[in-house]
């Protein structure tokens, strides 16, 4: 679903050219559990941007359901990205002025999807994530699992092909962290939904069903 050639991505600091992405190469089935891996520095967060549609290679090739989305213009790709990718960051990225519910559903109301079934959608996901009863709360009265949680749900909401996580555990004590782990696990096994760890963490990275080993801006292994 996900094919990457000879990806690469340098950025101008002064007169300098600074190339942080030098030819990843990498292939992502439908519904694989993989982990990029590697220390601070190697280029794991571009190469995510890259994948996200958030930020355009330099140079190389990236396919998404066989279709060519690196060069795309910034309106498809905003429409991309809503449609076809979930995120999850470390940070979470809550509105603190919305509830868990009203969180959830921002996804569907970029697409002007606002309504009853959005309500009950984003419920079922709540429910799924263990937050049902936390759905009319805001990021304050949640504990930063809980709001990693929301997060989650928030990813699934718009049914993407596929869930970036950008250091999901970061920012999480060993046990919360687990308890996440353990739900993407569950949301791959059982529903089958495409999910790629970006993490610097080997115990992480072990629970995923593959890893993807990136060092000096290539993936190695």
């Amino acid at each position: 679903m996900l094919i990457l050639r000879d990806i690469r991505k340098s950025y101008r600091i002064g007169p300098t050219e600074v190339d942080v992405l030098k030819g990843v190469n990498l292939e992502v089935q439908q519904g694989e559990l993989l982990s990029i891996m590697g220390p601070s520095g190697c280029g794991k967060s571009t190469l995510m941007n890259c994948i996200g549609l958030l930020d355009r290679p330099t140079s190389g090739s990236f396919m998404l359901d066989g279709v060519e989305v690196a060069y795309t213009n910034d309106d498809a790709l905003s429409d991309i990205r809503n449609r076809r990718i979930g995120f999850v960051f470390q940070q979470y990225f809550l509105l603190s002025r919305l509830t868990a519910l009203e969180n959830v559903a921002l996804p569907l109301v970029y697409r002007g999807d606002a309504g009853q079934d959005t309500t009950d959608r984003c419920m079922e996901l709540l429910k799924r994530v263990g937050m049902e009863d936390r759905a009319l709360h805001r990021p304050a009265e949640l504990s930063g699992g809980q709001q990693q949680r929301v997060a989650i749900a928030r990813a699934l909401v718009g049914s993407p092909s596929i869930i970036l996580a950008d250091e999901p555990t970061g920012a999480l004590d060993t046990q919360v962290g687990g308890e996440i782990m353990e739900l993407f696990k569950t949301l791959n096994a059982e529903e089958g939904i495409t999910v790629v760890i970006i993490t610097h963490d080997p115990g992480i990275a072990r629970q995923c069903k593959r890893v993807a080993l990136m060092k000096d801006g290539g993936i190695v292994e």
